[in-house]
């Protein structure tokens, strides 16, 4: 699979626009649509390093060296991720959350 094929794969396992993956690895929308079409085949080492953070893969997913996340791992890398820039407080908040979430779903037999 191509570096375009597996942007293309997460991008839509994340179900993000051309948009917002351009907006997040500050690149345009045309040039991200490039990539994932494999027209553009020789991005700066700098945006596949941008493009693997945003989709918080290594760079030997991109590269077809390590095997692709799955959605559900995608989601909870990303949600990981996103706990860093809260405050002390939200966390807490979010774990309180969790807590609950799990306190509160049937137990399977």
């Amino acid at each position: 699979m191509s570096i375009g094929e597996k942007l293309f794969s997460l991008r839509q396992k994340t179900g993000e626009s051309l948009q917002q993956v351009a907006n997040a690895v500050e690149v345009s929308k045309a040039h991200v649509w490039e990539l994932e079409k494999g027209r553009s085949r020789n991005p700066s080492f700098e945006l596949v390093r941008k493009l693997a953070d945003h989709y918080g893969v290594s760079i030997d997913v991109l590269t077809g060296q390590a095997s692709e996340p799955n959605r559900d791992e995608l989601q909870v890398d990303r949600i990981h991720r996103d706990l860093g820039s809260l405050s002390e407080r939200d966390r807490g908040i979010i774990e309180q959350m969790i807590e609950t979430m799990k306190s509160s779903e049937p137990k399977v037999p």
